[in-house]
């Protein structure tokens, strides 16, 4: 786990995960995902109280749907 696209990029590069699990605002999880390239990505999109990428929340029960499907398929 990490924070902020930036220090995500860096881990993807050195250890190339099989899957990513990713949760960000819009903008920085659509360009993440572009970088990334053939590895697959779960994407969700964050909540943003106080606009823009700013003090943001992340939904666990919509976090932990996404992993159940994936463990479970």
């Amino acid at each position: 786990m990490v924070t902020g696209g930036t220090a995500a990029r860096n881990i993807v590069s050195k250890i190339r995960p099989k899957i990513i699990v990713s949760v960000a605002c819009e903008r920085d999880l659509s360009s993440g995902i572009a970088d990334v390239g053939s590895i697959p990505v779960i994407g969700i999109i964050n909540d943003r109280p106080n606009g823009p990428c700013y003090n943001t929340n992340v939904d666990v029960n919509a976090l932990k749907k996404k992993l159940e499907n994936i463990i479970m398929d």
